[in-house]
């Protein structure tokens, strides 16, 4: 298991996933990249702590970059409480403009508290909900959640990211 720092970056460079290794789990941001300025716009998950079943951003602890026919991608699980979740992060291919797609399950043995993915919102990044999968911003936090995340079994959602 590696705990460094894992980057999957666009051809063109304008926009980047960083994942690095903070106390018991994986955390990322994203970045961007800010024409004719020195700016570099970002956007950080919030992470939640050992002790909770029910963090605000799944608890990736181990996470790979592999070489797949479509491209690179990140690929990652983890757990917590009595839940497991697993991640893919790669670039959309049908996008106009570089866009990171996000793919995250998990497998529940119980109704989640909370089931999602939470950033420190910027409105520099415009992030779209997938098939089965809900955004919302509520001040300061952006949160993509499962529409349905009432029951126990395996649950999904999606979303894609890229600058504006």
């Amino acid at each position: 298991m590696t705990t460094a720092q894992l980057v999957l970056a666009s051809p063109d460079g304008s926009l980047r996933v960083e994942f690095r290794w903070c106390e018991d789990r994986f955390v990322h941001q994203i970045l961007g990249e800010e024409p004719a300025s020195d700016e570099i716009p970002t956007m950080a998950s919030v992470n939640g702590t050992a002790d909770q079943a029910w963090p605000c951003s799944p608890p990736i602890q181990q996470l790979s970059l592999e070489s797949l026919p479509v491209g690179d991608a990140l690929l990652g699980v983890g757990s917590a409480g009595v839940s497991h979740w697993s991640v893919s992060v790669h670039w959309q291919e049908s996008a106009e403009q570089p866009t990171l797609f996000f793919d995250f399950a998990c497998r529940c043995k119980q109704t989640p508290e909370f089931l999602g993915s939470t950033y420190h919102a910027n409105p520099r990044f415009k992030i779209e909900a997938g098939e089965g999968s809900e955004l919302s911003i509520d001040g300061e936090r952006t949160q993509i959640r499962p529409t349905s995340a009432d029951s126990a079994g395996t649950l999904r959602w999606t979303y894609s990211i890229k600058g504006c």
